[in-house]
């Protein structure tokens, strides 16, 4: 697998990810991912996927119209920030951590946390309880108070994880 095809992204482009961002994280910390003085372009993985680049540093992946911050883009910030206080997050406890690096979805009974405001369909991202390191990338098959609450069934579907071919494409 190899990125294809790359162009730069306009600056209403640029804007318009900022603007997804801001209402998936909150402004701040979409202020930390991309800045409207960004170099930033766009390049192609296959039909549905794509990376965009920030300042030559792949940063998100968009799939099917939706976009995200890659694994590797949350990893950096988890130096500075703690992940597990964030909107959209999912923490799951140790037992789980080596199937979802594994590509697995992501079980409910693993699940010790999860941001409320997640509603099925919802992009979310996995990180793991004790030091709030990011995992996955999934979207949500069940609400965030559903996933704390239920003992079974999938909760997240993994769509990219730390190690995977994206993950090592782009790092």
């Amino acid at each position: 697998m190899e990125l294809k095809s790359r162009r730069f992204l306009s600056k209403k482009d640029v804007k318009n990810i900022i603007r997804e961002m801001g209402e998936i994280f909150g402004e701040d910390v979409a202020q930390r991912l991309i800045k409207k003085k960004d170099n930033v372009e766009i390049a192609e993985i296959d039909k549905k996927t794509q990376i965009v680049l920030v300042n030559g540093k792949a940063r998100f992946i968009k799939r099917e119209g939706l976009i995200f911050p890659l694994v590797a883009a949350l990893y950096e910030l988890s130096n500075e920030e703690d992940l597990r206080t964030w909107k959209r997050r999912v923490v799951v406890d140790a037992g789980a951590v080596p199937f979802v690096l594994g590509g697995a979805d992501v079980m409910a009974p693993g699940i010790t946390d999860a941001d409320e405001e997640i509603k099925e369909g919802d992009f979310v991202f996995v990180v793991e309880e004790d030091f709030g390191r990011p995992l996955a990338i999934g979207i949500a098959l069940m609400d965030g108070k559903e996933m704390v609450e239920k003992k079974k069934g999938k909760a997240v579907k993994n769509i990219h994880h730390a190690k995977d071919k994206i993950w090592e494409l782009t790092v």
